[in-house]
């Protein structure tokens, strides 16, 4: 339709956070430059020792070399700042949305179209799709594969907090506001590594939990999940819920649980219809 192929015109800004990718990271960007809607890349070279960098370059608009650090900042607030270095180049730019993305993904030609579109349309401003062989029952949008409404994202900073659990804390905060999120079960992009799951990352999830505000039920149910399992892993994501001297986020704590307590009633509600 003509009023919708006219979205197409509008600009999507993508930041892909790196290190050490040289395996992976340039299927990855073709499949960003090879979209319909052609976005204007970002690449943050997290301080990678291999050829990461120099064929980011050869895809990507700008590339970020960040320096080197020993350790894996995977769920840790020092990986927020890796992002934000990305999204201080996408706010000099004229982009009506921003994508993000890992070295490693794949996306169908037609991924970034197919958000921005249905956005529009919805009123959505936070959307995704889905890796195959993941569930997708959830409502909050992943990570990798993100588009977030630009225009939106100005007014709560265009930055992620430095601080644990900051991914989840965009849904929230948008929520908060009433505005809509949404994940597209159908739009499927691929990654070329699995994703997985160890106790270091999970404990850090936990500290995210308890930075967000979430309530111990919910936690409590979150745990047994994963003792079904890795029982490691489920009692790393209670050390981590635990943890003394997390930073909470002040603007969400009545509004998580409060949330989530809406969540689990309808769930329940749902059983009880079975």
């Amino acid at each position: 339709m003509k009023g919708e192929k006219a979205f197409l015109k509008h600009v999507c800004g993508v930041v892909v956070k790196a290190r050490d990718e040289e395996k992976y990271i340039e299927r990855s960007l073709l499949s960003l430059v090879d979209q319909t809607l052609p976005p204007f890349i970002v690449v943050v070279n997290d301080g990678s020792l291999d050829r990461t960098g120099e064929i980011a370059s050869k895809y990507a608009d700008v590339v970020v070399n960040l320096p080197r650090h020993r350790e894996s900042w995977v769920g840790r607030p020092e990986l927020a700042k890796v992002v934000n270095a990305g999204l201080s180049v996408l706010e000099n730019e004229k982009i009506d949305f921003v994508m993000f993305s890992d070295g490693e993904a794949i996306y169908p030609q037609r991924y970034i179209e197919e958000l921005v579109m249905r956005m529009r349309r919805y009123g959505v401003a936070i959307a995704s799709g889905v890796a195959e062989y993941e569930v997708s029952g959830s409502f909050s949008p992943r990570g990798c594969g993100r588009v977030v409404d630009a225009e939106w994202f100005k007014t709560v900073g265009f930055r992620y907090p430095e601080n644990y659990g900051f991914e989840a804390y965009l849904i929230y905060k948008a929520l908060s506001q009433g505005r809509r999120v949404a994940v597209y079960s159908d739009l499927k992009f691929k990654l070329q590594r699995a994703t997985q799951l160890f106790p270091q990352k999970v404990y850090f999830w936990g500290k995210g939990m308890r930075a967000l505000g979430y309530s111990f039920t919910f936690v409590f149910g979150r745990f047994l999940l994963f003792l079904l399992k890795s029982p490691r892993n489920g009692f790393a994501l209670l050390k981590g819920y635990f943890s003394p001297h997390v930073k909470k986020y002040d603007d969400l704590r009545r509004f998580v649980p409060n949330f989530q307590k809406r969540q689990l009633l309808n769930r329940v509600r749902e059983l009880l219809r079975v």
